[in-house]
């Protein structure tokens, strides 16, 4: 897609979610459980659990519900033949790997019952990201700054043009548009490596 005015993404984003519900791409999340053949877990009947399943030539995508989260493996082999193992690579995406595991052992552990809710998200930073979405919605529509501002502040009251100049309300949506743009243009990803 490069080259036609929009971002690379891992899969067409034309296509209707419900055609690959359980493909991602591991290199960039850390939520995803990678597991492989090996020694230190009983074989994993996490397959019979599942709310979606997708093989695919890189071995079978999953998506379980563990209470109000989803937890997301990728089984690279068959490993439910065999005695598996969780593959945790080297990489800056380490610590939210360890993380995943976790949350995926206690899962497998409590046999399919309720895990705590690991969002470090608070409800006011997932609003937060909720606005700057609809911000760069906005902008990308054409709307001007002020109309942006309305967005992020519904209670702005009408402002004469030097009022509007000084607000703090105007550098406020400033702020939260160049916010918007870097996690729009790469920092999505910071969000992806702590969760």
């Amino acid at each position: 897609m490069p080259g036609r005015g929009a971002f690379a993404f891992p899969i067409d984003p034309s296509l209707p979610p419900e055609t690959l519900p359980a493909l991602w791409s591991p290199a960039l999340t850390a939520s995803i459980v990678i597991i492989d053949k090996g020694d230190g877990l009983a074989p994993l009947a996490v397959t019979d659990r599942h709310l979606h399943r997708r093989r695919s030539h890189d071995g079978t995508h999953i998506v379980v519900r563990a209470g109000r989260q989803k937890l997301r493996f990728w089984l690279r082999s068959q490993p439910v033949l065999h005695d598996t193992a969780f593959h945790l690579p080297l990489d800056s995406l380490f610590d939210g790997r360890v993380n995943a595991v976790r949350q995926a052992q206690l899962w497998i552990a409590r046999g399919d019952a309720e895990i705590p809710d690991d969002s470090r998200l608070s409800r006011f930073q997932a609003a937060r990201l909720d606005l700057m979405l609809e911000l760069l919605d906005a902008k990308a529509s054409g709307a001007p700054l002020r109309t942006l501002a309305q967005i992020a502040y519904p209670a702005l009251p009408p402002l004469t043009a030097s009022e509007w100049k000084a607000s703090s309300e105007r550098r406020g949506t400033h702020r939260l548009i160049v916010e918007a743009e870097r996690y729009r243009d790469g920092g999505y990803r910071e969000l992806l490596r702590d969760h």
